[in-house]
């Protein structure tokens, strides 16, 4: 019995010792698929993007060539194939600019919110925002005009384009008749800004208005 007994714990112990290697392997392969897998993602990933960046490209060539058609038409391809990627927000813009163009606003509306809200990289949101005061001043809509104005203030201050946003500001407030508003705006451009091209500007408009 008692050799029988310390067979079975022999076996036992030898049983235990072949399930961990095994266990060992298994995550070791488990590991190394899981590695393969992310790779190939990622290589996917990268392929899609350089291919929409070249679809991009090829529709900015389009245009410039006078293929307006062949140009929209891979702008629309970029847009539904590639979906959230950089190239397809790029060409949001310039559909949007084109839909202004044609006066289809509500169309380039659309585009553009998709772009500030979901928009990548980061620093094409502000350049759709900027799209968004063209469409309503295109539009003649002066009091959508003015709040999408303010909502690029608020969002972007240190943006480039910070300072036109606020010399067009004042001018908006003008064309809407509110020129104690447009007073306000400049003065906030020569208190923000002094010393720049936009300042000696803001002060020409409060000398011509005063």
């Amino acid at each position: 019995m008692k050799f029988n007994l310390r067979e079975r714990v022999l076996k036992l112990l030898k049983k235990q010792k072949e399930d961990k290697r095994i266990k060992f392997f298994t995550v070791i392969s488990i590991t190394v698929a899981v590695v393969i897998t992310l790779v190939f993602i990622v290589w996917i990933k990268c392929h899609r993007k350089n291919i929409a960046s070249t679809k991009l490209a090829s529709a900015y060539l389009a245009f410039a060539q006078g293929n307006q058609k062949e140009g929209i038409e891979l702008l629309d391809e970029t847009i539904s194939k590639y979906v959230r990627m950089p190239a397809a927000y790029q060409a949001r813009l310039l559909k949007a600019d084109i839909f202004t163009q044609l006066g289809a606003y509500e169309e380039a509306l659309n585009l553009l919110s998709d772009t500030i809200k979901n928009g990548k990289p980061e620093k094409i949101k502000p350049l759709a925002q900027v799209r968004v005061i063209y469409v309503f001043d295109t539009k003649r809509d002066y009091f959508n005009t003015i709040n999408a104005s303010k909502e690029f203030i608020d969002k972007y201050t240190d943006h480039f384009l910070i300072k036109d946003v606020y010399l067009n500001l004042a001018e908006y407030y003008l064309l809407s008749n509110s020129k104690s508003e447009a007073i306000k705006v400049f003065n906030e451009i020569l208190i923000n800004f002094p010393a720049t091209i936009e300042a000696q500007k803001a002060q020409d408009r409060l000398n011509e208005i005063k």
